[in-house]
């Protein structure tokens, strides 16, 4: 079942990028200079819009903190020993602008709730951005995946309604409302290329 369930989940993400590369040709994006021969889509200060991004970031209060944190107190009541791991998890996401608009993707996550217990976690991302083009980007996004480790996998998510992109080049990300696996209160540093 667990070898399965991750196959799924690989045959979506590479459909996901196969589709995004084929589509990358035909889509209308911000602006465009356009020259006798050529067109160069550009950013709003000029810069070339860049459909690539890769960040790395770390987020508390995350599904699996909760469980842990639930853990830790029904153990510690009837057991001396506290078996709470490590409070957050660290991400690693990939991002593909389609268009102006739409981003998919991939994000891994490492969580370690209970001690000795690492928990992995792999969601395809889909991400909806306000101003792709601006320094300040607005964002939605949902993530749907799931986490697994030695007992087994278990589907897992993460949503934000509300978070901020800045940054042309280097961006800083910030989620301010969401809930998941990535965490209530999450924040990272990427690359756009």
């Amino acid at each position: 079942m667990k070898t399965k369930i991750i196959s799924l989940i690989l045959i979506l993400f590479f459909a996901a990028t196969t589709f995004a590369h084929e589509t990358e040709n035909n889509t209308e994006l911000p602006s465009k200079e356009s020259t006798a021969d050529t067109t160069t889509l550009v950013n709003k200060d000029g810069t070339p819009f860049k459909r690539h991004t890769i960040s790395v970031g770390y987020g508390i209060l995350t599904l699996s903190d909760f469980y842990g944190m639930l853990g830790s107190v029904i153990v510690s009541m009837f057991d001396g020993d506290d078996p709470f791991g490590t409070l957050g998890a660290l991400s690693i996401d990939y991002g593909y602008k389609i268009g102006e608009f739409f981003e998919t993707g991939l994000v891994f996550n490492y969580a370690e709730p209970i001690k000795n217990t690492p928990l992995y976690t792999i969601m395809p991302r889909a991400k909806m951005n306000f101003n792709s083009t601006g320094f300040f980007n607005p964002f939605m996004e949902v993530d749907l995946g799931v986490s697994f480790n030695g007992d087994g996998v278990i589907p897992m998510f993460q949503l934000t309604l509300l978070g901020f992109e800045m940054g042309t080049t280097i961006p800083v990300i910030i989620n301010i409302l969401s809930f998941g696996q990535r965490g209530m209160f999450y924040g990272s540093i990427g690359f756009k290329f």
